[in-house]
């Protein structure tokens, strides 16, 4: 329906291209070029400016008409759309959102909660005392001896 109505749209446009350019001017213009003459003398002195003055006037209405009810099929079309991706769109967030909040609690869930740790000695805030390193090995100890002779 709407590839009918855009067909009759332009072809309506074309029509009226044809039709404004062949009504004679003061100076005759283009519709002394194109057979206006005969036009002229076939409808009358003033016979043929008013029927092409009828017929422009009523491919206008047309035109009017036709793209008038293509910007409201139009405009209702891009409505519904625009409306439906941004539902759409709600929709695969709060769809996101549900499964992040699930796995989050799965993973609560999962992990155990952690155990509190007792300590035996001394402060629990002062952090242990290092413990001392073991002792390097001394220079006579790691080279073996040599007896010069």
């Amino acid at each position: 329906m709407l590839a009918f109505f855009t067909t009759i749209h332009v072809l309506l446009c074309v029509f009226m291209i044809f039709v404004i350019l062949l009504q004679p001017g003061k100076d005759a213009g283009m519709g002394s070029a194109l057979g206006g003459g005969a036009a002229t003398s076939a409808f009358g002195g003033r016979g043929a400016v008013t029927f092409l003055g009828k017929v422009t006037a009523a491919c206008a209405v047309a035109f009017f008409i036709t793209s008038l009810g293509l910007s409201l099929v139009g405009l209702k079309t891009s409505a519904v759309s625009k409306s439906s991706l941004v539902a759409k769109q709600h929709e695969e967030a709060d769809k996101a959102k549900a499964e992040a909040d699930a796995k989050a609690k799965e993973e609560a869930n999962k992990a155990p909660a952690p155990t509190p740790t007792t300590v035996e000695k001394g402060d629990p805030t002062t952090p242990p005392a290092p413990t001392p390193a073991p002792e390097a090995p001394k220079a006579i100890d790691a080279v073996p001896s040599q007896k010069v002779p």
